[in-house]
């Protein structure tokens, strides 16, 4: 992957350095970190992760790594840093993040739009090309990547990442008929709320509500290609991955994931901590707590 490590403080990263800052429990050899490697191609001085403990067979092959698991190896050490943590994977993230993440500084890219009555907070990044609308609110520390649409009135909290090419706040698609079967648009008065540390991939479109407003909260991890339509509310910290569709009104409780593909029908409600399938069309309510897969939907188990 090559050196990532940015910064004149964090030339001489040590294995300590890392062990400390994830209050991790610290063996072996300090040896300095240049790069991150996966824990099936490693060079000398990578940070690595392993949610397996090290075998001697893998051990005997590394030499000044810096491995982040959640047990020694029977055989010791060797010539590399252990730390030791709950969750490998988990700490493993947050070093990257740390460590490795080159920070980007705040600003407003070229060819970028922004209405006289928004509100940008602080520490704010907006990409190239970007159109923000009337009345936009943009909380502190948020990104919003490239050639990003925020329609009018659209409200987005505190450390949010808006990926290139997102859509927010457009009109809904709502229509009613005259007598003759001509599609009459309905107006939509409401509009987009997203809460603090939301991210919305790459092409996502978040409909504005019809008279009140969609809202996704705090901690929603969306990915691209998503469409989330009017009047959806979408609980904390859920997940919907790539090219979901979730149909107008839809309720999504906390912490549930909803697969790649997945659909559901207008008006309904998933529970808390509910997985849908990838592919799965939800046409009924869904109680809290189960798996869900399949055309239509249907109950697989309780999800442990």
């Amino acid at each position: 992957m090559g050196d990532k490590i940015t910064g004149d403080a964090k030339l001489n990263l040590k294995a300590s350095d890392i062990a400390r800052f994830l209050n991790g429990e610290f063996h072996g050899v300090d040896i300095q970190i240049k790069t991150v490697e996966p824990i099936n191609d490693i060079t000398e001085n990578a940070l690595v992760f392993s949610k397996e403990k090290i075998q001697k067979h893998l051990l005997e092959k590394l030499q000044d790594v810096c491995i982040v698991t959640s047990a020694l190896p029977d055989e010791g050490t060797g010539r590399n840093a252990f730390i030791l943590v709950k969750n490998p994977r988990l700490a493993f993230a947050k070093a990257l993040s740390e460590f490795f993440v080159e920070r980007k500084t705040p600003g407003i890219g070229q060819y970028t739009v922004i209405h006289p009555t928004a509100r940008i907070g602080l520490s704010v990044i907006i990409g190239n090309g970007c159109t923000i609308g009337r009345d936009v609110e943009i909380g502190d520390y948020t990104e919003i990547r490239h050639n990003v649409v925020i329609a009018d009135g659209v409200k987005i909290g505190k450390h949010c990442l808006i990926r290139s090419n997102a859509v927010l706040g457009e009109e809904g698609f709502g229509f009613e008929y005259e007598e003759d079967g001509t599609p009459i648009r309905i107006p939509h008065l409401g509009g987009v709320r997203i809460e603090d540390y939301v991210e919305i991939g790459n092409f996502t479109t978040i409909a504005r509500g019809t008279l009140k407003d969609t809202v996704i909260h705090s901690h929603v991890k969306i990915d691209n290609l998503v469409h989330i339509a009017h009047n959806c509310i979408i609980g904390e910290n859920s997940m919907i991955i790539a090219c979901a569709e979730i149909s107008g009104s839809t309720v999504v409780g906390r912490n549930s994931w909803l697969g790649p593909g997945c659909a559901t029908k207008q008006k309904i409600t998933i529970g808390d901590d509910c997985f849908i399938g990838a592919g799965s069309v939800v046409l009924e309510d869904v109680p809290p707590g189960v798996v869900m897969i399949g055309n239509p939907a249907r109950f697989l188990r309780n999800r442990s």
